[in-house]
């Protein structure tokens, strides 16, 4: 499962960045032969479809959004990898994790030990860290070339975007960014070069953009960095911004 449109962005983005079209599709196979079993479709369905979705990034601006996801437990919470660290020690706990497994990697066994579903991300710079993926009992895996065996695309490109992604195509009634500061500062949570980062970052804002043109989801943002086709909203509008899509959580 690919989704329309996606092949042309992942030509460009690999041109932009050097990517090797060939690394990933290994990669993919990779992660396929090291999953511990079918991925469970149904789960992550019956967490999104319908429902308000916060997906939460590691950017600065993530700590002062805690206190608005604590004070909606009712509205599932998707969470990009370098997030998990954060999102621990400020007491929220995702119900989905779209992960590469490059972040804190006790945090990610900590999550998943807890319970949320692990999607895990493979590309060509990924490879030595994909076996992990056999360690999660409850697992989905994703590629960003055509997927093999049980792979799926939702599309996307950093953890961050490929969430928004995940839960625009499950359906979700509406979808509110937070930590999603994508136009930077690059947050001391990320271990990648800030140059690149910021780079990588504006793809995902990038992508985003496109999402917003076809997506079905009510689109919401708590950063500041505007992205055309999210409405930036302020916490105390959260409520109202998602009432109209059903609520609930794992």
């Amino acid at each position: 499962m690919t989704i329309p449109g996606w092949d042309s962005q992942y030509r460009r983005i690999s041109r932009e960045f050097g990517y090797d079209p060939a690394r990933d599709a290994a990669a993919a196979a990779l992660l396929d032969s090291s999953l511990p079993g079918s991925p469970d479709l149904w789960a992550l369905r019956r967490l999104i479809s319908g429902r308000a979705v916060f997906c939460m990034g590691s950017g600065p601006s993530l700590e002062s959004s805690l206190e608005v996801v604590r004070a909606h437990p009712g509205i599932t919470r998707i969470a990009a990898d370098s997030s998990a660290l954060p999102l621990l020690r400020g007491g929220v706990i995702p119900d989905v994790v779209v992960t590469d497994l490059d972040g804190d990697l006790d945090s990610l066994r900590e999550l998943a030990g807890r319970g949320a579903i692990m999607v895990v991300h493979a590309h060509g710079d990924n490879t030595d860290r994909l076996h992990l993926a056999g360690g999660f009992r409850r697992c989905v895996g994703t590629a960003q070339v055509e997927p093999t065996g049980r792979l799926l695309n939702f599309g996307g490109f950093t953890d961050g975007d490929r969430a928004a992604f995940l839960a625009s195509h499950l359906g979700a009634g509406s979808i509110v960014l937070c930590g999603m500061d994508l136009g930077g500062p690059v947050s001391g949570w990320s271990s990648a070069d800030p140059d690149t980062k910021m780079r990588k970052l504006r793809e995902a804002a990038r992508l985003l953009e496109w999402l917003a043109t076809f997506s079905g989801s009510r689109l919401y943002t708590l950063s500041r960095h505007p992205i055309r086709g999210f409405r930036r909203i302020s916490p105390g509008e959260v409520a109202a911004a998602v009432s109209g899509g059903r609520s609930g959580g794992s």
